[in-house]
């Protein structure tokens, strides 16, 4: 293997090859009796570049892991030693998690509304006839969607009553998204009686 092939090499690897791997590259010519001036040196030097750089990878994420780690630790430390003492964990005040009633009862109608969309579609395409719209909210799924709109909608009209009575700013958002889903409950609700 002449000069060129191995300066080649180095600049695609972007360092000196070892004395190793310039046997190891001699061995591969003799071996398989390629002449220097073969154009198969230059898949040989595109296949020794991925042989590197993925025998190199495993290192780099070791010392790339070593190093998030690290800042995993540190970070985990300063949160730790806080002015106010240790915190815990994870923790939830009881308001904070009523906050999230409303919420959730959200995403139960809409998971609900889904499958019933979808048993109403499966319905139709198995009977071979398209159904109404309305079959959806007169399945037992309705009247659930129509009742988790309207708890969600209450719950949030009672958050919102009281932050305006503790004089809060912020008890439109809680009020319109009440209102919001009031109505489309009460819609359902009468639909599906």
């Amino acid at each position: 293997m002449n000069a060129e092939k191995i300066s080649r090499m180095e600049k695609l690897l972007d360092r000196k090859l070892s004395d190793d791997e310039i046997t190891r590259l001699r061995r591969i010519k003799d071996v398989l009796g390629i002449s220097d001036s073969d154009a198969i040196w230059d898949v040989l030097t595109a296949m020794e570049y991925q042989w590197f750089y993925y025998d190199e990878l495993p290192q780099k994420i070791a010392g790339l892991s070593e190093v998030i780690l690290e800042k995993i630790e540190s970070a985990a430390a300063g949160n730790s030693t806080s002015k106010k003492g240790p915190r815990p964990h994870f923790s939830m005040s009881l308001p904070d998690a009523a906050a999230l009633i409303p919420y959730t009862l959200l995403f139960l109608a809409a998971l609900l509304s889904y499958g019933s969309l979808l048993l109403w579609a499966g319905f139709g395409i198995g009977a071979g006839q398209a159904h109404p719209p309305e079959l959806i909210l007169r399945m037992p799924s309705g009247l659930l969607v129509g009742g988790l709109c309207l708890m969600g909608g209450v719950l949030l009209g009672v958050r919102a009553a009281k932050d305006f009575a503790e004089g809060e700013k912020s008890w439109r958002k809680p009020l319109l998204a009440a209102l919001a889903l009031l109505l489309p409950g009460g819609i359902i609700i009468s639909l599906a009686v």
